[in-house]
């Protein structure tokens, strides 16, 4: 019961068919009574098998950073929203937790990724339709003005109530594809959509099943990547990318692999995959966004432990940081940065200690493989993106973590490899604390 009504909600969180076609039903909140339910519900039922998909170690480093955005915020000079940014988190916090109770075994693993996947591809189909036909476009497709007409009389705009993006030739817009919630912006539209690619692959790809893969995964991969597209991410055509070079550089070897992402680069420079945002660091959004990093850099040197408070980026500087690690040390200082980078470390890391120790494809190592890729090409998205604390990144986690917690539990207890189970993520976590400091140190001072 509790795991049904867990995998509702998590369908329910990606796709929002009340927020839609149903909003007058919005003010009776069902997500927060479902969500009640399934955490009530899901408490029982780990409580009675006293048994949860993450460690105490997991739920430690949560409630950990949880704490220091609060503290954050409390030492900052806009104290007064410290239980704003508190309850703000815990939408993130309490779905990871929600999560963690819930992965305790492979097939409700692979479950959960079927319903993200199930989840995504019906935002896809909803806002292509949206795209192309203009229903349901006010919710689905956000227009902006484009670059070259920011300083255009907006008397000469077109008329919008007749334009349909696919249709529109005008040149006036930007139309960007995205959904509703959380989603409800181009850029955490397609990153989510990157992470989906991967557990897409597990859920349908069979060998020597042709038509089966066809109808179960490249048609479906196709829709998403379109709607990738559709977004003009420019973050998310570098997770895909990411993701292309991760998964065949195997099966094609490092250099065919380098050759077909340039030849991807090209198509896109040819076919204005982005909308004529370009990725120069001499293109003005890239500027600011390089100048929004020099802010963050301040900031952090100001508040080295406590940063400037979770929310406060935006005192400082018009623009967000567009930057998950920058916004993290510049908000929360190195403390909380530390807490946040440790538990992105200790979930990798188990991961990777996953593929070493169990046999190279098993139904675990392959489940723990597809997730590495969505922390890849996620992680990759989001060092162009500010989402240090959104809702996807800490689902994400979960899963993760649950696919160690499924491998550790697949084998006897007398043959789980002591590796495994104990992982040293301190020192890699100052690290990598460190070098992305220094990374953004040094890209700031190269432009």
């Amino acid at each position: 019961m509790s795991f049904k009504l867990f995998q509702a909600y998590i369908l329910l969180t990606f796709f929002r068919p009340v927020e839609l076609f149903m909003p007058e039903l919005g003010e009776l909140r069902p997500m927060l009574w479902l969500w009640l339910l399934a955490v009530i519900t899901s408490v029982v039922a780990a409580a009675a098998k006293k048994e949860a998909g993450a460690r105490p170690i997991h739920f430690k480093l949560i409630f950990g950073l949880w704490a220091l955005i609060g503290v954050s915020k409390l030492l900052s000079p806009w104290s007064g929203g410290t239980m704003d940014a508190i309850s703000d988190f815990s939408t993130s916090s309490m779905l990871f937790l929600l999560a963690a109770l819930n992965l305790t075994t492979l097939e409700r693993l692979k479950s959960t990724m079927n319903a993200v996947v199930l989840a995504m591809l019906l935002n896809c189909v909803f806002g292509i339709q949206a795209y192309h036909t203009g229903e349901n476009m006010d919710k689905l497709v956000l227009r902006q003005t484009a670059p070259a007409h920011d300083n255009d009389d907006p008397a000469t705009m077109p008329d919008l109530k007749t334009v349909i993006p696919a249709l529109d030739k005008s040149g006036w817009f930007l139309w960007r594809l995205k959904s509703v919630g959380f989603l409800a912006d181009p850029n955490d539209f397609a990153q989510v959509l990157v992470m989906t690619l991967p557990m897409l692959w597990g859920a349908g790809w069979r060998p020597d099943r042709r038509l089966n893969n066809l109808v179960r995964v490249i048609a479906p991969g196709a829709l998403m990547v379109y709607a990738i597209f559709l977004t003009q991410s420019r973050g998310a055509l570098l997770g895909l990318a990411s993701l292309l070079f991760f998964g065949v550089r195997k099966a094609l070897g490092t250099t065919r692999t380098v050759l077909l992402l340039g030849s991807m680069v090209s198509v896109q420079l040819l076919g204005n995959m982005s909308g004529g945002r370009e990725f120069s660091g001499k293109e003005k959004s890239a500027e600011e966004r390089i100048e929004s990093w020099v802010i963050g850099l301040d900031l952090l040197k100001r508040n080295p432990l406590f940063g400037a408070g979770y929310g406060n980026y935006l005192e400082y500087n018009y623009l967000t940081a567009h930057n998950s690690f920058v916004l993290c040390f510049a908000e929360l200082g190195l403390l909380g940065y530390f807490v946040w980078m440790g538990l992105i470390v200790l979930t990798f890391k188990g991961l990777n200690r996953t593929l070493d120790q169990l046999p190279a494809g098993s139904p675990a190592w392959q489940t723990a493989s597809l997730l590495r890729s969505s922390m890849v090409g996620y992680l990759t998205c989001a060092w162009f993106l500010s989402r240090t604390y959104g809702p996807a990144l800490f689902f994400l986690l979960a899963l993760c973590i649950g696919a160690w917690h499924c491998a550790v539990r697949s084998m006897p207890t007398h043959q789980v490899p002591a590796p495994l189970l104990s992982i040293d993520w301190r020192r890699d976590t100052l690290r990598l604390m460190g070098l992305t400091i220094f990374g953004v140190m040094l890209f700031v001072r190269s432009h």
